[in-house]
Parts: structure tokens; sequence; C-alpha cells
């Protein structure tokens, strides 16, 4: 074992037991021989938590990653501070195994009462999904919908980027699995017209975001741009699914109801990407 982890050890095996929460920086990410994602984050010095020399290596293995998505993309946790405890000790690798998951357990079991009483929370945007967006709060991950984001359900996306900030709380908790949805404190409305050129008889290029059932026939609702869907009925002759890339051809493009709103466009899809 490395003279540094010698230095710290009696340190590391009482953060160990008490699940201490500790923080670092995904710096690197990797792959074993067996194909298993794995990320790698430094522990630093920390007088308050024992750590006198700090530099061990961490490793999060892909399992460990998150405690509520088991398929998360490491990328994107690279370059992020995260949260993390200290499970073992590998004298073989000569590095920590951690788990961020172990440590968003606790931090949630922490927030629980301020979570279940509308405490209002200051978090950072991490993500963007179809239908909203992903908050994180000291450490944990949850969901805002557009409709909890926004009063006129335009997109969160509209408004916001990677890395801003917002307040939020939390409008429930999911019983299955206890993930979080968080609310704006302040909601957000769109004030000027969407921009866009679509008019009919013009052929465009878009993604496929859902399909729906309407009971006699199938709609394919199709993304032209930030805000703007088009709705076309389900092709027969083509195989469509959800995130195809498809050519429409615009038939009729309404107003909206209010200056605002998004134009209501319909087309026919006439090819897949």
């Amino acid at each position: 074992m490395d003279k540094i982890f010698d230095t710290d050890r009696i340190a590391l095996e009482k953060l160990m037991a008490d699940e201490a929460i500790c923080w670092g920086t995904v710096e690197r990410l990797a792959r074993t021989e067996e194909g298993m994602g794995y990320m790698i984050l430094m522990l630093v010095k920390n007088l308050d938590m024992g750590i006198k020399a700090g530099g061990e290596r961490c490793v999060i293995y892909a399992p460990e990653a998150d405690c509520d998505n088991p398929n998360l993309r490491l990328m994107n946790l690279m370059g992020r501070r995260i949260p993390f405890v200290i499970c073992g000790i590998d004298e073989d690798k000569g590095w920590l195994t951690c788990s961020r998951k172990r440590a968003q357990e606790l931090l949630k079991t922490s927030m629980l009462q301020g979570l279940q009483s509308g405490r209002i929370y200051e978090g950072e945007i991490v993500g963007f999904s179809r239908y909203g967006g992903y908050v994180e709060v000291g450490g944990v991950t949850g969901h805002i919908r557009n409709s909890d984001f926004t009063t006129d359900h335009s997109d969160i996306r509209e408004y916001m980027k990677m890395g801003d900030r917002l307040e939020v709380r939390c409008k429930e908790i999911s019983a299955s699995d206890g993930y979080i949805f968080w609310e704006a404190v302040n909601k957000q409305h769109r004030t000027e017209p969407l921009a866009f050129d679509f008019e009919p008889d013009t052929i465009v290029l878009g993604n496929v975001v859902r399909i729906a059932n309407f009971g006699q026939s199938t709609g394919v609702f199709v993304n032209l741009q930030l805000g703007i869907d088009a709705l076309c009925p389900m092709p027969r002759d083509l195989e469509i699914e959800e995130n195809s890339r498809v050519s429409i051809k615009i038939e009729s493009v309404t107003p909206g109801k209010r200056p605002t709103d998004p134009p209501r466009i319909r087309g026919r899809i006439i090819r897949v990407s």
C-alpha cells in the first residue's frame, strides 16, 4: 500500500464506518477489462475530516453512480463536483472504492423533512429531458416538468441552460422509488412570440418525440424547433419510432390562440432520414 494511504488510514477507516459524505470532482472516466465503466476522483486534504495528506484516488463504478438511474451515462458527470461515501480500500489496485449512489440516499434521507414541508432550495440545472429538466440540490437530483416551471407549458430550455441556478421546492416524491419531482418557486411564461418560418407545402426535417394512440388513429408528434411540434398521421409504409429523424411535408400552419402560443402545424411524414 502506498505511504499516502497509510498516512490517512485511520481517518479513512472512520469515514467508512461513519458513512461520512465526501465531495470531489470527476476527473477521468475509464473502463475495466470486462467493460464496466467507472469514474475517478481524488480525495482532497480535509483536516476537519482527518484527511491530513489527501490525494488518494477514488473510484466509483457505474452501478454505484446514481441512486435513481441505474443506466446513467457517466459522461454526464464528467467535471462535476459530486458527493460520495468511501466503501472500501482496494489494497491490490491502490485506490478507494466509493459510492455516489449511497451518498445520495443518505443526503435524501437527511433532506426528507424539508422536502415534505415545502422548504425552498437553490438548485442547479444539470440536464434536460423532452418534458423538462433535471435539477440538483445538495448532490440530490430530481426532475422538474415543463408544467412545473412555466405557467403556459413552454419549454424550460427557452429560459434556462446548463449550470443555471433556480429556487425550487419539492412537489412530490415517488412512492415507488423515492424519486423527487421539483417545482419552481417563481414560474416563468413566454412574453414574446416564437420566431419560426414554417409554411404549407414545404418539406422540413424533425425528430419524432412522441407517438400517441387516438383510438381510431395514431398520431406522430415531430419536433421542428424548440417549442414547436408538428402532428402527423402514422404512415402505413414507413417504420416510425421515437427519436427517428424524419422529413415531413407541412400541410397547414394555424396560429395559436394567443400571440405567444406556438402554431398548430399539421403535416405528413414522407421519409425516414
